[in-house]
């Protein structure tokens, strides 16, 4: 029992500490808020109210300032003391153990003050935009005066600057200067809430003008003078180029001369009524084409001075071109006598004739339109260019096809050359293989020497005709030279074999009494080399017969031979 005695004492003391704490907490809100509301107390908006309330107002101006006062005074006499009593209250409440008394207090402080707060700020704000505004209308009425006035001067001292657009400008002027006393008006009269939006419409109507018054004169300019001016010099320059000879592809200069002028003069009228946005892409449309115009004009005079400096140049490389294809043309001619002709070089030779005699057809021509006034220099400079390009390509084609025949009294030289060289070296194959004194030649072998021999009777025969194939010489010299190195590696393998056979037989005799396998091998191979003709085949037998007498002996016996040999040659 006595420990719940003991608990509750200790409950309700800390119950008691717990009150007594959060009514310290909302005594020290409540002093903060008494601060506060002692700052707003101090405010100075009763001077503030005073000095604007001296200035003339009328309108919405006034009705703003009369809100703003009544708001002030609301707060003041209302407000204020309600805030007062409620803190008085609450430090009171404070005192005992009403905790509850205490915050209700404290909270109603509290919204009263952000309240008061809140409104004063706007009260202050109104006080403070009056003041800049009524300064601000009074600063404007100065400057607008002033700049009105440049604008009037600048108007009446460059009127001609401006051209048809004079009488607009002075419209929009005299609009804005009546604006512009109402907006006077307004602001003597204190009304700064009408002035201010006629202030906004006002600025704006100034700035316009004063951009197109800077825009206009060289607008003006462009169109009533450059523009003009420059039509005048392409009309004029037309007309002396056609007098000179002169004549334009798809000839449209006088209509469009008259469509630039007529389009000058409704931008004139654009700038009358001050369309300037209009101005300005008509005004870029009108230079393209008077730019194109001038390039035109450009264009044909300094293709005339190209085609007088490069007509001569041509007209003499087209004589060149023909005089080279007549020597080519005779050439083949002659050649065709004597060879055949196998790659189409006489109708190639015909071909590039035509080809320049087309040339200079169309040249022809061109000059024929020179001398009838009827020339477009600029197409036929571009046909001279064309012609320089294909007789350049013609002369490397004449060139390529004469370097192509240059060489065929050479090669049939060369050729009659190495036919006798290969005649020589078949006797002196056939020499070395009769001085060997073999007991005969292996069919195989003589076979393919035959071969030879009849490739070069045949090729004896191509070169004694009276028109000779270069194409079938040339491959007929290939295949029988490498047939010739076939044949030379074939008789240097038949005496190669056959020395050495009768090498080895010769040493193998030592071991025919004691060594019956080597005996029957001799007599194979003897046979093989007498009857059959056969050397590799009679080296093989009796090499292998030795190596199983006397391993190694026939690497040694090969060896010496090809050692022997190389020292002989």
């Amino acid at each position: 029992m006595l420990n719940v005695i003991v608990g509750i004492i200790v409950i309700v003391v800390i119950i008691y500490i717990a009150i007594v704490l959060y009514q310290k907490t909302l005594l020290k809100q409540g002093k903060a808020m008494e601060a506060e509301l002692n700052r707003l107390q101090k405010l100075d908006l009763p001077e503030q109210l005073t000095k604007v309330k001296k200035l003339v107002l009328t309108g919405d101006s006034l009705t703003r300032l009369e809100t703003a006062e009544r708001d002030y005074e609301q707060v003041r006499q209302s407000q204020f003391p309600q805030i007062a009593q409620d803190l008085t209250a609450a430090e009171q409440a404070g005192k005992g153990l009403n905790f509850l008394k205490t915050r209700d207090d404290i909270d109603n402080a509290h919204a009263e003050l952000e309240s008061a707060a809140k409104t004063l700020d706007q009260v202050q704000a109104t006080l403070v935009n009056l003041q800049k505004m009524e300064q601000k209308h009074q600063q404007a009425v100065v400057e607008l005066q002033t700049n009105y006035q440049k604008l009037r001067t600048t108007l009446l001292n460059d009127n001609s600057a401006y051209g048809p657009a004079l009488d607009a400008l002075e419209q929009q002027l005299s609009a804005i200067e009546a604006q512009f006393a109402e907006f006077t008006t307004l602001t003597q009269q204190g009304d700064h809430q009408k002035a201010e939006k006629l202030l906004v419409d006002l600025k704006d109507a100034t700035t316009k003008l004063e951009q197109q018054m800077r825009a206009i004169p060289e607008l003006y300019q462009l169109n009533h003078v450059q523009f003009v001016n420059q039509l005048m010099e392409i009309k004029s320059s037309y007309a002396k180029a056609k007098a000179e000879g002169f004549c334009f592809a798809n000839d449209e200069f006088p209509a469009t001369l008259q469509e630039l002028h007529e389009a000058v003069q409704a931008n004139l009228e654009n700038i009358k009524h001050l369309d300037l946005d209009v101005v300005r892409d008509q005004d870029q449309v009108i230079s393209e084409q008077i730019n194109a115009l001038y390039d035109q004009l450009e264009a044909e005079m300094k293709a005339r001075l190209y085609v007088d400096k490069h007509a001569p140049v041509i007209a003499q490389f087209i004589q060149h071109a023909h005089r080279q294809n007549q020597a080519l043309g005779a050439e083949l001619e002659k050649l065709s006598h004597n060879y055949s002709l196998e790659h189409e070089e006489q109708a190639t030779a015909t071909g590039l004739g035509d080809q320049i005699d087309l040339i200079n057809q169309k040249y022809q021509d061109d000059q024929q339109q020179i001398t009838d006034q009827r020339a477009v220099y600029s197409q036929i400079a571009n046909d001279l260019k064309q012609f320089q390009q294909d007789l350049t390509k013609i002369e490397e084609k004449q060139r390529a096809l004469n370097a192509s025949i240059a060489d065929f009294s050479a090669e049939e030289q060369r050729a009659h050359q190495v036919l006798d060289d290969l005649t020589t070296e078949l006797h002196a194959i056939r020499r070395r293989i009769d001085n060997l004194n073999l007991p005969g030649i292996p069919a195989d072998y003589a076979e393919y020497f035959d071969v030879v021999a009849n490739e070069v009777q045949h090729l004896k025969a191509t070169m004694n005709k009276v028109k000779i194939s270069m194409d079938d010489v040339q491959k007929q010299l290939t295949q029988i030279q490498h047939d010739r190195d076939t044949l030379q590696t074939k008789t240097n393998d038949l005496i190669d074999q056959a020395a050495l056979a009768e090498q080895v037989i010769q040493y193998a005799n030592r071991y025919a009494a004691t060594n019956p396998a080597v005996a029957s091998a001799i007599q194979t191979a003897q046979h093989q080399f007498d009857d059959d003709y056969q050397y590799e085949a009679s080296l093989a037998t009796i090499a292998n017969a030795l190596d199983q007498a006397e391993p190694g002996a026939f690497n040694r016996i090969e060896e010496n031979y090809y050692k022997n040999k190389a020292q002989a040659n």
